[in-house]
Formats: structure tokens, C-alpha cells, sequence
């Protein structure tokens, strides 16, 4: 039976308990906030099954895609590590988005989401539903959450490997580099004129997932990461990219997150990267106003 990992969201069907919000934990060490995260949530109660918990469109998409795959969807969640679509779960806050005042990263003294995923039991559990997988498990997860559980996918068998697709996240350097041989080529013709599944980026990797699901997976489920890559190129072959909205001007905070996106892919380089942004997204910038947006992302990755 295939695998689909998928994104927990904030949007939630059922109301937040207030004895669950990350934004009343004290600031501690890591172990010191897992602690006290992992106390509040032995006292909750369980709710509803994680399928009918989250909302929105992500992870609509990502269900329907495990229902026509006939699929376990598996769901990364920020608060409770890595949990079964039919597990029943407590409705809680706590994210790693930063802003939000649930933001677990504000409680952590020098550690970041990797760390705490993997405090929180997701890389055991993440190890254990791949040790038992024997189908294909599709990573569809934005970048945040792919680079969360990067760590986890570090050092997994070859045979592995060639059983996993990934769609979504592009950002994320401490992914080993084996699994970019298993990348889809779902790129930004999803949200073209000609494609079904047009959306936001922050569902793209649910929207891709859907996608593949339907339109290769059904008719090519043995095939290899390389078939699978061509089929998807070829059911993506004459899509035009969307075009830029006329008169739009993008802010740097937004252009920044894209730029952040391709920066592993481009290796950096300045030049790739101002081609992905003009050639491939469509999105028009000045190249002085770029050459400074580069250089304060530069900044923040050595510090």
C-alpha cells in the first residue's frame, strides 16, 4: 500500500483546546519544553481522527490524493510529531511558523524545528512507518516541514530511496542528495491556464501530490523514479506558466520566500537564481533591487 506524507495545517475543524497553546509554555531548553509540551498533551483528550481534525485546502487535496491512491496518509504535525490520518488526536496550537504566538521556535533557546520534531518522537515514528512501508511513499510537503524532517531521511537505504517520490519544498540543504534524483518536476505550469489544480504556494505540494496521483500514478504504479519524473513532464509538456498580474509589484518579504525556495537549487548562484525567478516564474525584478534581496538572504544563512 502506497504511503502519502502530508502537512498538518493551523486551520482546524474543531476549536483549539486552550489547555493546548504553545504560546503558554515557559522559555526553557529543549528538553525542558518538550517536557511541559508532552504533560499538557497526556491530559488531553482525544477529539476526532486527524482526517477530519485539519482543514483547508492543502490538506483537502492531500486526502483526496491518498483516497484515489487507496493510500495511508501519514501527517507531519508540528504538535504531535508524526500521527495515521485515522489516529484520533486532541485539537491544539502550536506551530513553527514564525509570527504566530504559538510559535514553538519562541520558546526554544538555540534550537530549531528539526530539533524539536525530532524531541517530539517524528523521527522514530517517521523511521518506523518507513521500516514497515513496502509500497511508494510520496513526500508532498512545503519546504518548512520537508527541511523538519530532512534529518530523518539522512542515510536511508538505496532500495528506499528508489520506493520514494518527493513534491514540494526546493529549500532544503540538509536533505540527502540522493532523494533530488527522486523529485518530481512539478513546477509553477501547475498554476497555469491550462492546468485543473491552480492554487496558492503554500498548497502546492498537495495540489502536485493530487496530480501525480491521478494522472501517473493510476496508470504507472511500478514504474521507476525516472519513469515517473517523464510521465509527469510529459502530462505537464505544452502547460503555459501563469502569467504575472499586470500592475502587482511583489513585496521583498515575498520575494525573499521564493528566492529562499530555489537558493539550494540555484547553489546560491546569483544569476541562476535571477533566471528561475524571470524565465521560469514569470516574476519580474530589477536586478539591482535583486542583487540586494540576495545578499541579505546570503547574510542570514552564515549567521
Amino acid at each position: 500500500m502506497p504511503v502519502i506524507l502530508t502537512a498538518c495545517t493551523q486551520r482546524k475543524r474543531v476549536t483549539p483546546s486552550p489547555l493546548l497553546c504553545a504560546r503558554d509554555l515557559e522559555i526553557g531548553t529543549l528538553g525542558q519544553v518538550v517536557e511541559a509540551w508532552t504533560a499538557k498533551l497526556a491530559t488531553a483528550e482525544a477529539l476526532a481522527p486527524a482526517k477530519d481534525v485539519y482543514c483547508g485546502r492543502s490538506f483537502v487535496e492531500a486526502k483526496k490524493a491518498a483516497d484515489s491512491a487507496q493510500a495511508e496518509l501519514h501527517i507531519v504535525s508540528a504538535g504531535l510529531g508524526l500521527i495515521r490520518g485515522q489516529q484520533e488526536i486532541p485539537s491544539y496550537n502550536l506551530t513553527v511558523s514564525k509570527g504566530s504566538p504559538d510559535c514553538i521556535l519562541d520558546k526554544l533557546q538555540g534550537h530549531g524545528d528539526a530539533d524539536w520534531w525530532a524531541a517530539l518522537g517524528g523521527h522514530k515514528m517517521l523511521t518506523d512507518v518507513l521500516d514497515r512501508s513496502s509500497g511508494l511513499i510520496v513526500i508532498a510537503l512545503p519546504s518548512p516541514y520537508l527541511r523538519m524532517v530532512a534529518p530523518a531521511l539522512q542515510g536511508v537505504s538505496d532500495a528506499l530511496c528508489e520506493r520514494i517520490r518527493i513534491v514540494g519544498g526546493r529549500d532544503v540543504p540538509d536533505l540527502d542528495p540522493r532523494l533530488e534524483h527522486v523529485r518530481l518536476p512539478y513546477d509553477n505550469r501547475l498554476d497555469g491556464p491550462q492546468s485543473s489544480l491552480p492554487g496558492t504556494r503554500s498548497d502546492f505540494a498537495s495540489r502536485a501530490v493530487r496530480h501525480f496521483v491521478e494522472n501517473v500514478l493510476s496508470s504507472a504504479p511500478l514504474a521507476t523514479a525516472k519513469e515517473h519524473a517523464e510521465l509527469v513532464e510529459e502530462a505537464l509538456a505544452g502547460w503555459d506558466r501563469p502569467s504575472p498580474k499586470s500592475g502587482t509589484r511583489m513585496s521583498d518579504d515575498d520575494l525573499k520566500s521564493i528566492v529562499r525556495d530555489h537558493w539550494s537549487r540555484a547553489d546560491g548562484r546569483s544569476t541562476k537564481l535571477l533566471r528561475i525567478l524571470r524565465d521560469e516564474l514569470n516574476i519580474a525584478c530589477e536586478q539591482k533591487r535583486f542583487s540586494r534581496l540576495a545578499a541579505e538572504i546570503r547574510e542570514e544563512r552564515a549567521l
